[in-house]
């Protein structure tokens, strides 16, 4: 009894350093509103505002960026009750998501600690990840990329309970997770696709069963609403799929396989460093030269112990899956951007931490591997970790506490019969189109008429004067309005109050 105490204090003293050491990266700049609100998250909040409040249910969600191709609608469901319970306050959601991060580190510390089955390098592992200024490592963003780490996580776990002869409940789990994680980040997600339909054939001793049918049944349940839109819409998405297979659009630079199979490499690599070595490559390269170290110290010191490596389901997954990734991202021949790789860091964590489990076997390698890990806790460790915590960051034109104050300042000139208008580089203001809707929901202000002599302008950009001239701010002033007042907010925006001349 006094045993099982001291292990449960034991875990609780890590899962309260885990979250100490996650809050400093996650939490304190919601806390000041310096989080990022722009033209997804405005969006997003618009969709989920018709669900909450018009009871507009939907079977899709936002477009992937392809002309059709469609996410389903399970991150605005997701998404939804959070925004109900802040009753549309941003800065809650935010904060939400925040803390959603911090216990996403906690779960990936439980996750290492239930595969390796060693308290000590699971927590170092987690506490790297906590400290790490990478944002795909316990994402506080309000954006659905931010869930596919967790989903993916809950994929792998029940893939180890699987391989321990578990009930067939978590082939269901294993269905709903990866393709929650697939519906999440639309690139990765098409791997992830793939990936699963060929998975029980390359592991068949551990997915070839009839139970795999559990895991198919959960990935119809998350595709299913995106099938009813399809079947009710003339098959739009099928047939913008195989459009989009038959001619790629590409957008980026066209680039031989080679060189594209060069240039992935170093993006993950510099991706990889950022949220292991604090961004020096070099460094990241040795510490993917040890784990292959520690690899062959363990087949040439202890062949039971590399048998038992070889007949370690989980860890041949993810290196399969990690060259999948290679591979896939090398014969996709658009621009891959950073949060197409969101899942990258999580699933290479588990690796090294699988490895180095392995090698913390020889009596040769356990101070080793310990230093090397303890090493890398100091690498990614700043002063701004410890409190007071001070936040120096005004932000941008894209973080909410400016676009707020904006708000702000608007509402407490009590306009009446105006009309307001914003513009993005991206063409549509949804930050701005959602702060009017969710001010004027709360009687912070009348919601903006079209065509009035009052007119509010908020000016993205100000300094550049690209919008001054030209385009959608001449179009709506030139020879037709007077400035009667205006004033400057942080992060380059600029409102102007005019008023019509006819």
């Amino acid at each position: 009894m006094r045993l099982k105490n001291k292990v449960f204090l034991y875990e609780l003293i890590s899962i309260v350093w885990i979250v100490l050491a996650a809050i400093p990266r996650r939490l304190i700049f919601p806390l000041n509103g310096l989080f990022a609100f722009n033209y997804d998250q405005g969006r997003d909040f618009l969709a989920v505002s018709k669900i909450i409040w018009e009871k507009d249910l939907v079977l899709i969600g936002q477009t992937t960026g392809l002309p059709g191709i469609f996410y389903g609608p399970w991150w605005y469901y997701f998404l939804a009750p959070v925004v109900f319970v802040s009753g549309g306050d941003p800065q809650k959601v935010a904060i939400f998501f925040a803390v959603l991060a911090i216990f996403s580190v906690v779960f990936l510390y439980l996750l290492l600690k239930t595969l390796t089955k060693n308290t000590l390098l699971s927590l170092i592992l987690a506490t790297i990840a906590a400290f790490s200024n990478l944002w795909m490592f316990g994402s506080p963003h309000i954006w659905n990329p931010s869930l596919t780490p967790i989903f993916f996580m809950i994929s792998i776990f029940a893939l180890h309970k699987i391989a321990s002869g578990a009930s067939p409940f978590y082939f269901l789990i294993y269905g709903l997770s990866i393709f929650l994680a697939i519906d999440t980040t639309a690139s990765f997600g098409a791997l992830l696709f793939i990936f699963f339909i060929i998975s029980p054939v390359l592991f068949k001793k551990l997915l070839f069963k009839k139970q795999f049918l559990f895991a198919v049944l959960g990935a119809f349940i998350i595709l299913l609403p995106r099938i009813l839109f399809d079947l009710r819409n003339n098959f739009l998405i099928t047939k913008s799929v195989i459009t989009y297979f038959a001619n790629p659009k590409v957008y980026g630079d066209k680039l031989p396989v080679f060189e594209r199979f060069v240039s992935r490499l170093e993006q993950m690599l510099r991706i990889l460093a950022e949220g292991f070595t604090d961004g020096n490559v070099f460094l990241m390269i040795l510490l993917i030269a040890f784990a292959v170290f520690v690899l062959m110290m363990v087949f040439t010191k202890n062949k039971k112990l590399f048998s038992g490596i070889k007949r370690d389901q989980v860890l041949i997954y993810l290196v399969a899956l990690f060259l999948a990734t290679i591979a896939f991202f090398t014969l996709f021949p658009d621009r891959v951007w950073g949060y197409y790789l969101v899942v990258l860091p999580t699933f290479f964590i588990i690796i090294l931490a699988k490895i180095f489990t392995y090698g913390y076997e020889l009596k040769n390698l356990k101070f080793p591997t310990l230093a090397v890990l303890l090493a890398l806790v100091v690498l990614n460790f700043r002063t701004d970790l410890l409190p007071p915590y001070q936040v120096k960051w005004q932000g941008d034109g894209a973080t909410y506490i400016n676009e707020k104050k904006v708000m702000d300042y608007i509402a407490s000139n009590n306009p009446h019969d105006f009309s307001f208008y914003a513009y993005t580089p991206a063409i549509f203001d949804y930050p701005f189109d959602y702060l009017i809707l969710w001010y004027s929901k709360r009687g912070l202000i009348e919601a903006p008429q079209a065509n009035q002599q009052i007119i509010y302008l908020v000016i993205r950009e100000a300094s550049t004067r690209k919008y001054h001239t030209s385009g959608w701010y001449g179009d709506k002033t030139r020879d037709k309005t007077e400035v009667v007042d205006k004033k400057e907010f942080p992060g380059d925006l600029l409102v102007e109050e005019h008023r019509r001349r006819d």
